[in-house]
């Protein structure tokens, strides 16, 4: 499972718009390598960026919490 697919399931407001490159506020990045230190991750998927303003970002532990 993705992490945009465990912040959709932790974060239930959220819609695809709030990923959308140039409109939304959220921004998720892959730099094919190990993610920076203390970034919410799933692989080398992470949170870049969170700037929703409702939505609070997702801790790694929730988002370790979904199953597959």
């Amino acid at each position: 499972m993705t992490l945009y697919d465990k912040i959709l399931l932790v974060k239930t407001n959220l819609t695809a718009d709030d990923f959308a490159p140039d409109t939304g506020t959220i921004v998720l990045q892959n730099d094919a390598t190990t993610p920076p230190s203390g970034k919410v991750a799933v692989g080398n998927d992470y949170i870049k960026e969170w700037n929703h303003a409702t939505e609070t970002q997702p801790t790694q532990a929730k988002i370790n919490g979904v199953s597959e």
